[in-house]
């Protein structure tokens, strides 16, 4: 697909409300402290795709939506791990937009939206910014070989390399703290499988009830 042609799909998607959220520890203070330490430390070594320009979609779009100008100036690309099945540098580009949270709360997990099919994280352009507002850190991710992912040198897009590559960009951005997640169409069954081997992990309280 040409730069164009998917910027035009990118941008022309409706808002999409997140169709699917779950497999999350429930939170506490505990774990909310983990998790923004967690944060901090996956920080320190997010390792950013220097190759990377962020769409510019009033442009080379000719899209003149001001949301999603703003949204398409906040994209960047990290370079998560995966396995040599997927690439054999063992690392592929992963683009997202990261709306930090205004005033959060604490206790309040970070939000992890996928988009749907053939589509981007600006699918979120104008559901991330509300969020935000609201107390809620929100990263909206592109699946591999969609959005503004890296292409070259990718052995795989599978169903299975697009999770892999969402896991290692939580690894990377996230340090693998608890996070609530949740996506459109074939980004809910994306998270499904991601949450379902990564993150439920139930309270041993609970077991057994």
């Amino acid at each position: 697909m040409k730069y164009s042609q998917r910027i035009n799909l990118a941008a022309a998607a409706a808002l999409a409300l997140p169709a699917t959220s779950a497999f999350v520890s429930p939170p506490s203070t505990t774990a909310a402290t983990a998790s923004k330490s967690a944060a901090v430390v996956a920080a320190a070594q997010i390792q950013e795709d220097l190759t990377f320009t962020p769409p510019d979609t009033l442009n080379d779009g000719q899209i003149s939506e001001q949301l999603c100008t703003e949204a398409a100036s906040k994209m960047k690309r990290v370079m998560v791990p995966v396995s040599n099945d997927v690439s054999d540098t063992g690392y592929v580009g992963i683009s997202f937009i990261h709306w930090e949270a205004t005033n959060k709360q604490q206790n309040t997990l970070t939000l992890l939206l996928v988009h749907g099919f053939d589509s981007s994280a600006l699918e979120y352009r104008r559901l991330g910014p509300q969020l935000a507002a609201l107390g809620i850190d929100v990263y909206c991710v592109d699946l591999l070989g969609w959005g503004y992912t890296q292409l070259e040198e990718v052995k795989s897009f599978s169903a299975q390399a697009k999770v892999e590559a969402l896991k290692g960009f939580w690894q990377t951005v996230g340090g693998n703290g608890e996070v609530v997640v949740g996506g459109a169409s074939l980004g809910g069954a994306a998270v499904i499988e991601f949450a379902a081997q990564n993150l439920y992990r139930p309270s041993s309280d609970l077991i057994g009830r």
